[in-house]
């Protein structure tokens, strides 16, 4: 019977080792995917510009950080920060990358930002928008619609101009495409052939640009801009960049 009972014996001991290597290695997985975080969370809180005390959520995605760490990267990170000033303007950012390897002299795979604004948010740049002075600015249907009193002739008018916006050498553009007299649509492109109204209101047609490249990063690019629903969406990207780049820590310029 003691015979009978050694080998159960071993057995018991190796499933017991075996159970505190698996607990270890989750212990060790989860303490090193903290130590990951607050190291993501500092070098974003640096790249960004961020102050210190931002909310910042850091997703180090599925998977054992220790074995992806035995691969020599990170296969996915995903960080949201509440807040992100590129001059007069702020909003939300939401960050992924993809391949982050562990030497940071080596190239991610994929780096994008996208910076959503608010329409509040928006309105800051009433004064940059038009050649009118814009009592109420409205996004929406892909356009930021600007609007305006107008006298024209002892009579007020109320003047609406759409602006698209894009990305234009680190600057968010705004191009004029139709504008609105009352019920009556027009197009800028019409308006702008026409000499006559090109010499009168050619301000209110000119399409204008609000430089952001000097807050941020100059290995970022500025490659998107569009309007979402009623907020501004900002793209960002830095594929092949790698995380100890200097262009990382160096603001880029505005032309």
């Amino acid at each position: 019977m003691a015979t009978a009972r050694h080998p159960v014996r071993i057995v018991l001991i190796v499933l017991g080792v075996l159970l505190l290597l698996v607990i270890g290695f989750f212990v060790a997985d989860a303490v090193a995917k903290r130590y990951a975080t607050d190291a993501v969370r500092s070098r974003i809180i640096e790249v960004l510009g961020l102050e210190p005390t931002t909310p910042i959520d850091v997703d180090l995605g599925p998977g054992s950080i220790l074995l992806q760490a035995a691969r020599g990267s990170i296969d996915s990170v995903t960080v949201n920060a509440d807040t992100i000033n590129l001059g007069d303007l702020s909003g939300s950012a939401r960050v992924t990358a993809t391949g982050v390897p562990l030497d940071s002299t080596k190239p991610v795979s994929t780096l994008g930002i996208v910076v959503t604004i608010s329409e509040a948010n928006v309105a800051k740049l009433a004064t940059y928008l038009s050649g009118i002075t814009v009592t109420k600015i409205e996004l929406t249907e892909g356009i930021i619609r600007t609007t305006a009193d107008v006298t024209v002739l002892f009579t007020t008018l109320p003047v609406a101009v759409d602006l698209l916006p894009s990305a234009h050498n680190g600057a968010i553009a705004f191009d004029p495409k139709t504008i609105r007299l009352g019920t009556t649509q027009l197009s800028v492109d019409d308006l702008r052939a026409s000499p006559l109204v090109s010499s009168i209101a050619g301000d209110i047609l000119r399409s204008r640009e609000v430089c952001v490249a000097s807050y941020l990063p100059k290995a970022l690019v500025v490659d998107g801009v569009a309007v979402v629903g009623s907020q501004l969406q900002i793209s960002i990207s830095g594929d092949g960049t790698a995380l100890g780049d200097p262009a990382l820590s160096t603001l880029g310029t505005c032309p």
